[in-house]
């Protein structure tokens, strides 16, 4: 429990307050670096350590230690079928291809392109490890979950891409250290389609470890094969948005968890749904 109780209105309250103020976070640190008030080499670690121990500091306010301590408890869950870590690495990859082929039958089929050199910089995948780590802990062990409670993890995970979505809005708007010509529409359905798989991985295995790979394969296959605005062209990032947010939603249509929509009799969190969805 917290040293201080919170009014009971502020407790009920906790997970917007939390989404709202780490937008809030986000915002000031960017507009920091924007206005040259935080030195920009700050910028690779330092948004996500802002996310990361923004989190932690209020999930403390509001539950003690012990709910700080808890966020982590999904990343300790990794006996899952094999088939679950199958998916997770192989979901971008084949969706990646999937854009591009689709994408060749109006442009012209050509050799699939795939630049393998993002492989080759440390720093680089150590920065996309540390920012999957901590975007698991708080979009989705936090987050989804959290919401899981009071919505489908359906719905829990769609409100979790726009809350996503508005955390990266500051970036793309001052333009700090983000891919050029991103779009907001784009963004907001990629963000949508990466929440919901997100939600379907953790609500039917539990793992923090399974998202993790997930997100990882997502960021570093999307250097890999020509599908950002920037190596494929918005046409085709847009593309890729959209087969995205489709696939994921199909996997929820198909393999539950269900309700979908429907908000069920016990508003058990996706954690407590796992142990009945367990394959």
């Amino acid at each position: 429990m917290p040293s201080t109780p919170l009014p009971a209105r502020l407790r009920a309250a906790e997970i917007w307050v939390v989404l709202g103020l780490l937008i809030l976070l986000n915002t000031a640190f960017v507009a920091g670096l924007h206005w040259q008030v935080v030195p920009f080499g700050l910028y690779a670690y330092g948004r996500f350590l802002v996310l990361g121990l923004g989190l932690v500091g209020l999930v403390a306010l509001f539950r003690g230690r012990a709910g700080a301590r808890g966020l982590v408890q999904a990343m300790a869950v990794w006996r899952v079928a094999p088939g679950w870590y199958l998916l997770a690495a192989a979901w971008a990859p084949l969706l990646c291809v999937t854009t591009l082929l689709t994408k060749g039958l109006s442009t012209g089929f050509q050799v699939l392109r795939a630049d393998l050199g993002i492989f080759t910089q440390p720093a680089a995948l150590m920065m996309i490890l540390t920012g999957s780590v901590i975007g698991e802990i708080v979009w989705v062990s936090y987050a989804i979950d959290r919401l899981a409670g009071r919505f489908t993890v359906l719905v829990a995970s769609l409100i979790v891409g726009v809350f996503w979505t508005l955390w990266w809005m500051p970036i793309v708007y001052l333009g700090v250290g983000v891919i050029p010509g991103l779009p907001f529409g784009a963004l907001l359905v990629n963000m949508l389609g990466v929440a919901a798989m997100c939600g379907f991985i953790y609500a039917r295995t539990g793992s923090g470890v399974v998202v993790l790979l997930l997100q990882v394969m997502l960021n570093s296959t999307l250097l890999v094969f020509p599908v950002l605005p920037t190596s494929g062209g918005l046409k085709t990032y847009w593309l890729f948005a959209v087969i995205y947010l489709l696939a994921s939603l199909a996997m929820h249509v198909a393999f539950g968890p269900r309700p979908l929509f429907r908000v069920g009799k016990r508003g058990n969190s996706a954690l407590e749904e796992r142990a009945e969805l367990r394959v």
